[in-house]
């Protein structure tokens, strides 16, 4: 019996409880990223006084990959008012001081006491539901996946720290700014706005449509073949004369990426051969036309709409 309280003790004064929120206000402050860098989920929600709606994100597996990624160290009380002034009114505030991986957070975190306890006001960051950050008429915010998944229209919950924000489109990246202790709030919903870019694959993806495309110039012998981005100008020449070079896309730019409507804008100068006869008999020759338009990059593949392509 002795030795069955002896270890009960022992667990409780190393912070093994699973209940949080025992001590002083920074005591629960580090007994929460305590919780955290070990990746208990469980013990980390219990330090704080709202219960989330869902917990999808907030599973020991998810928190695990986040401190995978960005390790929870240097956890640092500089202050904490709940031993004077706080103690009486059931407030108080705390100034702590995290690294998460190679960020820093340094915020001051209000706690209340929840039953006699001290309590954060969230243990989870609370994410407004699509569209992210207001953007109504951003298609590519309605793309955004956390951890995977996309949210739809559901308010989503995370844990302070790396989050993996990515997106349901191929074709594109997004990147978050850290969300850190400073958004543990129920003031308001935190707005992340990611930042979208295309990608490599992207680029790729509209090169390889691009180059489909001028294939088909080399299968007929028409001045505007079938399915061909480019043409000749019919005015004094021989129609079924045409003979189509190989092209070379390397001074098409493919920069001008549109989020919003997420939709690429090209153009540049192509170079491709081609060689026809006139109407009075003779030889005309060409090795350069400038192509522009765009690239629907919802679709996939894109789909490409030609807005010059005259030789």
């Amino acid at each position: 019996m002795i030795v069955a309280v002896a270890i009960v003790l022992a667990i409780t004064l190393a912070g093994g409880s699973r209940q949080g929120g025992g001590g002083s206000a920074g005591d629960v402050v580090k007994g929460y990223l305590h919780a955290l860098a070990r990746g208990d989920g469980a013990a980390a929600l219990s330090y704080g006084a709202d219960k989330p709606v869902t917990k999808e994100f907030l599973t020991d597996g998810v928190l695990k990959k986040q401190v995978a990624q960005w390790p929870i160290t240097k956890v640092r009380i500089l202050n904490d008012n709940s031993t004077g002034t706080g103690a009486a009114v059931g407030l108080a505030q705390v100034h702590v001081v995290a690294n998460f991986g190679d960020k820093t957070s340094d915020t001051t975190l209000d706690l209340k006491k929840d039953q006699g306890r001290w309590k954060l006001p969230s243990a989870a960051i609370k994410i407004k539901p699509n569209p992210i950050a207001g953007a109504v008429n951003d298609a590519a915010a309605k793309t955004v996946t956390f951890f995977g998944k996309p949210p739809g229209d559901s308010t989503v919950y995370v844990f302070p720290g790396w989050i993996e924000v990515g997106t349901t489109n191929p074709y594109m990246t997004a990147t978050s700014k850290p969300l850190l202790l400073d958004q543990l709030t129920l003031v308001s919903e935190t707005t992340p706005r990611p930042d979208f870019a295309l990608s490599d694959t992207g680029r790729d993806a509209v090169r390889d449509q691009l180059n489909g495309a001028l294939a088909n110039c080399r299968k007929s012998n028409m001045l505007a073949p079938p399915g061909c981005p480019v043409h000749v100008d019919r005015h004094g020449l021989a129609e079924g004369t045409a003979s189509w070079g190989p092209a070379d896309i390397s001074g098409v730019k493919l920069d001008n990426f549109d989020h919003f409507r997420l939709e690429l804008t090209f153009y540049g100068q192509i170079n491709m051969s081609v060689t026809v006869k006139t109407t009075s008999g003779t030889t005309k020759q060409g090795d350069n036309s400038f192509l522009s338009g765009t690239a629907d990059m919802a679709k996939t593949p894109p789909e490409l709409r030609y807005l010059a392509g005259l030789r």
